[in-house]
């Protein structure tokens, strides 16, 4: 038995795939990654702001289009012999398949060329690291433009991020909005949920009930919780739909990737991605609220929360859009 080759490379020949171990291992270096990033922003005197927020958003839609991509190109290299012989030979066929597709899509070959090394190594952890290091060349790049021309970080991230993102954007083969209907109703009627918890008619009516009850709704149904907690939902949404409702343009069923929701839906189904997400983000915010007292790192592992909701939302509705 081979640990790396069990438990890591082989869910990558999966398309991406977790069990204990390697989501273990992924948790420890994405604490170490926030740790590390929430440092260098103060040390480079970069506020954890509206501003960051709106420049890092098009990472996460590049993330999404690109790792939808990549599950195009899978689909369409699965077939090849020797496709899954080894883990060399499985990346080669990846890296070759996606180089054909980005050039008959641009008709660039410098593009292609770049771009399937990136498509290539795109599922997880890859995507994480890819999109950091983009956006991380971005932020040297706006601190360069702060230093020299006064240009705020943030303006200069959501440029470059908007580039890296239409690039791949441009080429998804999108072949129907239906998903979008579906998912997009479903995940509007939690944020809407989830606003309205946080309104002042929402606590007067709670505390006609309780009112510590309402005060503790109310402390956590703010407006960034509540734009937490609709990421979350919207992820759940997807993967509910996409388990429940479509199939590939294979005619295959779609399966859930992450081993605790994937052992749990037998006995409850696909809406046990809805239970999931509200018993741990929930716990996790009031964490946060109750222990960071520092505004920049409360902020900032808000935003990090946000991320892993939002990132693989967007990529299971554009994989749905795109049928693969």
């Amino acid at each position: 038995m081979d640990p790396l080759y069990d438990y890591f490379l082989v869910p990558l020949m999966r398309n991406g795939w977790f069990n204990p171990v390697n989501s273990i291992v992924y948790g420890a270096v994405l604490v170490v990654g926030i740790w590390a990033v929430f440092n260098l922003l103060k040390k480079t005197r970069v506020p954890v702001d509206r501003g960051f927020f709106i420049a890092v958003l098009p990472f996460v839609a590049f993330a999404g289009v690109t790792r939808t991509l990549r599950d195009y190109i899978y689909f369409t290299a699965a077939g090849n012999p020797g496709f899954l012989s080894s883990f060399t030979a499985y990346m080669q066929a990846m890296q070759q398949a996606a180089y054909t597709y980005v050039l008959s899509a641009t008709g660039n070959s410098t593009l292609a060329f770049v771009d399937s090394y990136v498509i290539a190594w795109f599922p997880t952890p890859g995507s994480y690291a890819i999109t950091f290091m983009l956006a991380l060349f971005s932020l040297f790049v706006g601190l360069v433009m702060r230093e020299f021309w006064g240009t705020e970080c943030w303006k200069t991230m959501t440029i470059l991020g908007m580039i890296f993102f239409l690039a791949n954007a441009a080429i998804v083969p999108v072949s129907s909005f239906t998903p979008l209907a579906y998912i997009g109703t479903v995940a509007l009627g939690w944020a809407a949920l989830f606003f309205a918890l946080g309104t002042k008619r929402a606590s007067v009516l709670l505390g006609s009930v309780d009112k510590r009850l309402s005060g503790a709704v109310r402390k956590m149904f703010t407006p960034l919780n509540s734009t937490i907690l609709s990421a979350h939902m919207f992820d759940a949404t997807a993967t509910f739909f996409a388990i429940a409702l479509f199939t590939t343009i294979g005619g295959q069923g779609y399966t859930e990737q992450h081993f605790l929701s994937r052992g749990l839906m037998p006995f409850i189904g696909p809406q046990v991605m809805f239970l999931l997400k509200l018993v741990v983000v929930i716990p996790v915010l009031y964490i946060i609220d109750t222990y960071s007292d520092n505004k920049q790192m409360t902020r900032f592992l808000k935003f990090a929360v946000f991320i892993l909701g939002i990132a693989p939302a967007a990529r299971n509705l554009v994989r749905l859009m795109v049928g693969v």
